[in-house]
């Protein structure tokens, strides 16, 4: 399994169940867009919580790979316990209008995250 991979399946891991999960690939790296149902609203039985974008950097997905594999477990662990804090932190409710997308919170994974 590549890196990318274990990404997404370490925040299938942590987000709630039934999170819709998104990867767009880019230059710069890849971004996982996390989002769920609220079942807050009786008006807006379909209104999705927040839309948490994660950004992992080329340079991080690099360094991952090239690393010995105590450095990737390690790397694996750091990355678990970021997701779990910010995700203890986040708030999915938001006001935002029907007409209107849910705002986007930004969480970011670079080669200090992993490897400190």
């Amino acid at each position: 399994m590549g890196f990318q991979d274990e990404v997404v399946n370490a925040i299938r891991q942590i987000m709630p169940a039934d999170a819709e999960i998104q990867v767009v690939n880019s230059m710069l790296g890849f971004d996982v867009g996390v989002s769920w149902k609220l079942n807050d609203d009786p008006e807006r039985p379909n209104k999705m919580s927040k839309t948490i974008s994660i950004h992992v950097s080329h340079e991080a997905a690099q360094d991952f790979t090239s690393a010995l594999e105590h450095g990737q477990a390690d790397a694996y662990r750091r990355l678990n316990s970021f997701l779990s804090q910010k995700l203890a932190n986040f708030d999915p409710g938001h006001n935002a209008p029907r007409h209107e997308p849910p705002p986007v919170e930004q969480w970011f994974v670079d080669t200090n995250l992993l490897f400190g």
